[in-house]
């Protein structure tokens, strides 16, 4: 069996930590079981597939931008490259015609795609090795796996059950997070909140892109990958198909999608520069700018401050965040990338706009090569030493050095210690 970790998402839902430039997945806001130490979404899921003996034959798809930053976390790791974030159904068309092309499966090979941001036991990757065999003795195109709810939440969607055979049921249909009293019976008929797991044989999805006229080699697939319909999985087959079956998980298992999910593990009510008074009751805050937060009085609130922005919201209603913050008018962001990170300090959009960010780069990172055509930038190196290649002229890079550079050309960033500096851009 191949396993696919899908990882995409516009990281709207846990907003103004993650973003566009920075996906939830490899926020190292998470505590690696084994070694204690801070680790991300996709570094715990991958070490527990490993444990599992799943790794072996995992492949990662990802946006081509996610690509050297997968690799610093997971290192050689197999990925599948999107071109650009077009849902999950062109993702998993995707990395199907991978491991046809490039890991030279057969249509009869068995594919488990799941996402890459589960946070469960052990035992719920364990669970991924009986897919396979329910998916043959079912006689089912589609095998899913569900987590028997703990309580009656509106925010999973539901595997609504029809026939129960052993150990699985024959699927009835799909409920998207219902009010709470539809949950209950939901969950009285047997229904399990769906985790966004499914086993199936790769000719399944291939048969799927040359019923759209679309081929099923990776490249080629690649090169009209905006010819694949942008919806989701669930929307373009699971919901189309007659013969699905489900398998229940009874353990523990959350969806980190939101920050009220996020605040039933935090094991400190507080990361970074802040202060929670004792008047405070089931309160979180998560500070990440250097500037002090202090909480008074608050009750089951969370409180996240970044560069990005300023979330406060009540725990049970951020799930309402990602419709809230597609309205907010788009701007630069904290960066943060396989070379280093840069901040936004301050800006200014427009024609006689401005954009100051704190770059830092790791020792033996290159940053670039770039190029901002019309646009004028000052570097002021804070510490640190490296190398500074714009258009055909090499410097020196040390700390004190102030740079002009042309936006006529490109230009590359070579660090040999860590290097800090400030980037002042001008023109919008």
């Amino acid at each position: 069996m191949y396993t696919v970790l899908l990882s995409g998402g516009s990281g709207k839902r846990l907003w103004p930590i993650s973003g566009p430039m920075r996906s939830k997945q490899y926020l190292m806001f998470l505590k690696d079981s084994r070694t204690g130490e801070p680790c991300s979404m996709v570094q715990r899921v991958w070490a527990q597939l490993e444990k599992a003996n799943l790794a072996g034959n995992c492949i990662v798809c990802a946006d081509r931008t996610q690509k050297e930053l997968l690799r610093k976390q997971l290192g050689g790791v197999r990925i599948s490259e999107e071109p650009e974030g077009r849902d999950t159904f062109p993702a998993v068309a995707l990395s199907c015609a991978y491991l046809k092309s490039r890991l030279h499966a057969k249509d009869d090979d068995i594919a488990c795609i799941l996402p890459v941001d589960p946070y469960a036991e052990q035992a719920f990757f364990e669970s991924l090795k009986l897919l396979p065999s329910v998916l043959e003795s079912s006689g089912a195109s589609i095998v899913l796996m569900g987590v028997r709810p703990s309580s009656p939440s509106g925010k999973y969607g539901y595997i609504v059950p029809l026939l129960y055979g052993d150990g699985y049921f024959r699927v009835r249909c799909f409920q998207e997070k219902p009010g709470e009293e539809q949950a209950r019976d939901l969950i009285a008929r047997g229904a399990l909140w769906n985790c966004g797991v499914f086993c199936l044989k790769i000719g399944t999805v291939l048969k799927k892109l040359a019923g759209l006229g679309l081929p099923g080699d990776y490249d080629e697939l690649y090169r009209v990958y905006e010819k694949l319909p942008a919806v989701s999985f669930d929307y373009e087959i699971l919901e189309k198909s007659k013969d699905l079956v489900a398998v229940p998980f009874d353990g523990m298992w959350k969806d980190l999608g939101t920050w009220g999910a996020f605040a039933e593990i935090m094991e400190q009510p507080a990361r970074g520069e802040c202060f929670i008074d004792s008047s405070c009751s089931g309160a979180r805050v998560v500070n990440e700018t250097q500037i002090p937060v202090v909480a008074l009085g608050l009750k089951d609130q969370m409180v996240v401050a970044s560069y990005d922005g300023i979330l406060v919201t009540d725990k049970n209603h951020s799930s309402r965040l990602k419709q809230i913050v597609s309205n907010l008018p788009p701007r630069p962001g904290l960066e943060e990338s396989y070379w280093g990170a840069a901040v936004v300090l301050d800006y200014r959009p427009g024609e006689n706009g401005y954009l100051v960010r704190r770059v830092r780069v790791h020792a033996g990172q290159k940053f670039g090569p770039k190029c901002r055509e019309g646009l004028g930038e000052v570097w002021t190196v804070l510490s640190g030493s490296g190398r500074l290649v714009c258009g055909e002229t090499e410097r020196r890079l040390r700390a004190g050095d102030a740079v002009p550079l042309c936006g006529e050309e490109p230009y590359s960033l070579s660090a040999d210690t860590e290097l800090l500096f400030l980037q002042a851009r001008t023109g919008g």
